[in-house]
């Protein structure tokens, strides 16, 4: 498990690549070294684009492994780095404005593909608006259950009810139901949420 950049010979980090042309290829938009790397960075956005019909995801080539969206360095030593699909949107749409006074607008996928350029595929919302496409489309990953559909819930709501309802000792109910004290106090004291 080798870099795929040839004559590299380093241990494979991401993408097929030791860290050293990784970092290069989403600092500079290509894996050389020298001169030819120094490009705009919008000719260093083409070269990580795989450019198809103008209804068809354009995918771009280098993902983050933390966030799985496409990335790119905005260029010079220590360059902070920028959403390549938000690069997209301000090369083809313009800057990104603000809406209401809100200045952390977000750039949406309507094709929910996170890897996705294609600038007929994204719009302009915010993070409220975001939840909701994600809600109503059932992709929200950190969506948090409550009550007994919580996949690690050891009561239900009768059981807490029945806590709730009680001037037991919380050593009682951690017995009766084979739970820590910790969680008969968690139910008691209205932390612990119906589903």
């Amino acid at each position: 498990m080798v870099c795929i950049i040839e004559g590299c010979g380093s241990k494979k980090y991401c993408s097929g690549m030791c860290s050293k042309h990784y970092n290069r290829l989403i600092r500079t938009g290509t894996t050389e070294d020298g001169i030819r790397s120094r490009a705009s960075l919008e000719e260093r956005f083409w070269r990580q684009v795989d450019k198809r019909g103008p209804d068809e995801c354009w995918e771009w080539k280098a993902k983050s492994r933390v966030s799985g969206y496409g990335v790119i360095g905005k260029g010079g030593r220590k360059s902070s780095k920028i959403l390549a699909h938000r690069l997209s949107y301000i090369i083809h749409k313009g800057e990104i404005g603000h809406l209401d006074g809100y200045h952390g607008m977000v750039v949406m996928h309507k094709c929910d593909n996170r890897l996705c350029v294609n600038p007929r595929h994204l719009v302009l919302g915010s993070q409220a608006d975001n939840v909701r496409d994600m809600d109503a489309k059932g992709r929200r990953v950190n969506r948090q259950l409550k009550g007994s559909s919580h996949p690690n819930a050891k009561l239900n709501e009768d059981m807490v009810r029945a806590i709730r309802e009680s001037d037991k000792p919380n050593t009682y109910w951690a017995k009766e139901f084979g739970v820590t004290r910790q969680a008969i106090r968690y139910a008691r004291l209205k932390g612990w949420k119906d589903g």
